[in-house]
């Protein structure tokens, strides 16, 4: 009986131990979160606004996550490398990128598709929006984007520039451009600044990139913002400007095609390591220093949580994406 008792014993001491083990190993993904320093890919190169914003986010994940959150630049392919290297990084949260959802959806349609497909990504929460400006030199001759649409009437094959042939903004003007009877014809460049450089030096006479940049170089007296994509007074800028809403109408417009910056794991990513990352980005939108950098850079804040660009948002830009593509025919 003494040797029985033993034995029972010693298989209760196993199991206690085991459970104790098992359930270790359960908790260490949420409780040991973020075991060291986390990586934060952005999509585009260095000085670019996504740069710039995905800095000013990795500094406030660090006030809240007590590790360094580290920038790191990955351009290249509208976005592709930089979520590749994301998808082929170990699913541990250490590795996070931030990008819209047509830096996600883009390469996918594009012949040479990258490594990964939409359901390796997993978009904890989409952050804040990009207000995007149309934009002449300041010495330009139309003075209100009513003067410039008459010229371009009168005058078809006026070049603008854009950054990327199938960017967002590509989308957004093209759409202008065919609702308005405008005859642009894109001049595409690989970033913003390129753009700048080229209507500043009459290379081009209009092109498009950010509102914060825009309203700094307008301030200087380089340039002259005439349209802006979204309502004017959202954007802060003067009624006399004229939006996509004002001048055609929704019914006109790309719809739903802001360019609103999203934060980004691989799928595999274990879910309390999502939920840390998410109760974290909430506590980063209400941050006031997180706050008073979006102003400077004139961002919208447009926090939505990851589920709903997930299963609303992203199929929706998805079927625009794809309606786009065929009628020019980039999609078989």
């Amino acid at each position: 009986m003494e040797k029985k008792g033993l034995g029972i014993l010693s298989i209760v001491t196993v199991l206690v131990i085991l459970t104790l083990t098992l359930s270790n190993g359960f908790v260490t993904a949420a409780e040991k979160y973020p075991a060291g320093t986390i990586s934060n890919i952005c999509l585009f190169g260095p000085g670019a606004q996504p740069d710039l914003f995905n800095r000013i986010l990795s500094r406030s994940m660090e006030r809240f996550l007590k590790v360094p959150v580290v920038t790191v630049n990955k351009p290249g392919g509208g976005g592709a490398i930089g979520i590749s290297a994301l998808v082929g990084a170990r699913p541990d949260g250490h590795t996070v990128a931030i990008g819209t959802v047509e830096n996600m959806i883009v390469p996918t349609l594009t012949e040479g598709k990258p490594p990964y497909s939409l359901d390796d990504l997993h978009i904890v929460a989409q952050l804040a929006t990009v207000y995007g400006v149309l934009v002449v030199a300041a010495d330009a001759p139309w003075k209100t984007w009513r003067e410039f649409v008459d010229y371009a009437r009168k005058n078809p094959g006026v070049k603008y520039g854009c950054p990327g042939i199938r960017s967002t903004r590509y989308m957004l003007i093209e759409t202008l451009n065919k609702n308005a009877n405008l005859g642009l014809v894109a001049v595409p460049f690989d970033n913003d600044n390129e753009v700048k450089t080229a209507v500043m030096g009459h290379t081009i006479p209009i092109g498009s990139w950010d509102m914060g940049s825009a309203k700094e170089l307008q301030a200087a007296g380089k340039i002259r913002i005439l349209f802006v994509f979204e309502p004017t007074q959202q954007a802060g800028l003067d009624p006399s400007i004229a939006s996509l809403d004002t001048f055609l109408g929704k019914s006109g417009a790309y719809q739903e095609a802001d360019v609103s910056h999203c934060l980004v794991v691989h799928k595999n990513t274990p879910d309390e390591i999502k939920q840390v990352l998410k109760e974290t980005l909430e506590k980063v939108v209400k941050d006031p220093e997180f706050l008073a950098d979006l102003k400077k850079m004139e961002l919208m804040l447009n926090y939505l949580d990851g589920s709903i660009v997930m299963q609303k948002k992203l199929p929706q830009r998805l079927a625009l994406v794809k309606a786009f593509y065929k009628e020019r025919g980039w999609l078989k």
